[in-house]
């Protein structure tokens, strides 16, 4: 038998859906203070670890941020920037220029080997289509210092570095035009654009990214080559060559490796910081949109940011210290820093990503000062050779008159290597593998294991040697593999 309640007495009593509707608000609310307030301590457990971090680097490297380091860089009078005249004769020069072929034309071409008759006239019709770029180009002879002027942003990776560009075209242009002189027979005048392509590279001055570093070493290393092809293809005044020591001399004593590293951390802080800060947003590294995860959540991601940061400054802190070791040390401890950025835990996403390739940074460094100690004893012997009608038995021989000291290899930290020919000789470093392969060299793999880097220098009568028979074309490899440009 059913019974029937009034409309009255139904409503006095408790509806179950509106009890539990109730209930479960009253269970979300607990949950987001419990949530807020944990995340509240999270956020000052990570801010502090963070400060801590940042208060310690600070007592140990005080200058150290990207601020800081801008601002205590050389200061150069505009008279004697540099940088203003390789980004002129950059700006004189074809967008397409050389043409896709050009640079194949040439690559394996040996230092002691003229060119083909197509080929100095493929080579003069080329330089002579761009001579107003060359004509200020040749300026950086006498400007061996500079430094490219850079509007940082907030977001580091939108930095522009526009210099680097017009470095690496006008080093190549002076380098090619030095290849003209060579087969004109004016050993004077292709020393002097030699000069001139090696002061373009140092234009970059100490900019404080991996890359201009790299694009630095590049173009001086070109120039080194450069004036091996000279001493192959004739006999450059001595007082040329004595000029051109002091200049490698001066190079030697630049510290890129450190300056990177340096910079690096600098800047991978000062993206961290714009980030955890709200300043710039996450996807802005990539396509300047915000996306709805990011719009909602980002108080989460930018704590997890800041609980990473500490741990990308103490990578970047080891890369900075071991860029001051002795150069011998330096490889071992770059391979084992490189592999701990591989292992890297996967939430660490901007660690890894920031981490620059640090083993190829210091190799490519080696090298440079490889080359330049190298060509630097070279250029002494050959002094010598010119004083003396002979070589010098033994690299000690050009001390201190032609040579302030054996330079040493910054691979192995031993002397150079000087080993005699029956046409010349060789002055050479170990190279990567470390291993003396008895002055093996190979130009276009200089990283090779079994060879060495360094210079060869030939006996009058062996010097511009009749073009070789041409070889089927193949790919030129880059004197030094750069990365993609990225200001990072």
């Amino acid at each position: 038998m059913q019974t029937h309640e009034e409309p009255s007495e139904r409503k006095k009593r408790p509806g179950c859906l509106g009890f539990w509707l109730k209930r479960l608000g009253m269970m979300l609310l607990v949950l987001l203070i419990v949530a807020a307030c944990t995340q509240t301590w999270r956020h000052y457990q990570v801010s502090k670890r963070l400060d801590e971090t940042l208060a310690e680097i600070d007592r140990a490297e005080p200058g150290w941020r990207l601020a800081d380091i801008e601002a205590a860089r050389e200061q150069i009078p505009e008279e004697e920037n540099s940088a203003r005249v390789v980004v002129a004769a950059a700006k004189l020069l074809p967008k397409d220029w050389p043409p896709k072929d050009f640079d194949d034309l040439f690559a394996h071409l040996a230092p002691e080997e003229q060119l083909a008759a197509e080929d100095f006239g493929r080579l003069e019709r080329e330089l002579d289509n761009v001579r107003p770029a060359l004509k200020e180009a040749r300026k950086l002879a006498s400007r061996p210092r500079g430094r490219h002027h850079i509007e940082y942003q907030r977001n580091v990776f939108g930095t522009l570095l526009p210099g680097l560009d017009a470095t690496r075209r006008v080093a190549g242009l002076l380098a090619y035009d030095a290849m003209r002189r060579d087969q004109e027979g004016d050993a004077l005048d292709a020393m002097i654009h030699c000069l001139a392509a090696f002061n373009a590279g140092r234009s970059v001055g100490d900019e404080p990214f991996a890359v201009s570093q790299l694009v630095r070493i590049r173009s001086t290393t070109l120039a080194c080559r450069g004036v091996e092809r000279a001493l192959a293809q004739g006999q450059p005044p001595p007082e040329e060559m004595a000029a051109f020591q002091r200049l490698l001399a001066d190079e030697d004593a630049f510290q890129e490796l450190l300056v990177s590293a340096r910079g690096e951390r600098a800047a991978d802080h000062a993206t961290m910081d714009a980030l955890e800060s709200g300043d710039i947003s996450f996807s802005s590294l990539s396509d300047d949109r915000k996306d709805w995860n990011e719009r909602l959540f980002g108080f989460v991601y930018r704590d997890n940011l800041r609980d990473e940061h500490p741990m990308m400054l103490a990578l970047m802190s080891r890369w900075v210290a071991l860029a001051q070791l002795p150069s011998p040390e330096q490889s071992a401890a770059e391979q084992q820093l490189d592999q701990e950025g591989r292992n890297l835990p996967k939430n660490a996403i901007l660690t890894r990503f920031f981490l620059p390739a640090v083993t190829i940074m210091g190799n490519a460094s080696r090298r440079n000062h490889g080359y330049l100690r190298c060509l630097n004893a070279a250029l002494a012997a050959e002094r010598y050779r010119r004083d003396h009608k002979r070589w010098p038995e033994s690299l000690d021989q050009l001390c201190p008159k032609y040579l302030a000291a054996v330079p040493l290899d910054p691979f192995d930290g031993q002397p150079l290597r000087y080993r005699q020919l029956e046409d010349g000789l060789i002055v050479y470093a170990v190279g990567n593998d470390g291993v003396d392969d008895d002055g093996n060299l190979d130009r276009e793999h200089p990283d090779l294991p079994g060879v060495d880097i360094g210079f060869r220098l030939w006996d009058v009568a062996e010097r511009r040697q009749p073009p070789r028979p041409k070889q089927p074309k193949q790919p030129a490899p880059p004197i030094m593999p750069l990365p993609p440009f990225n200001p990072r």
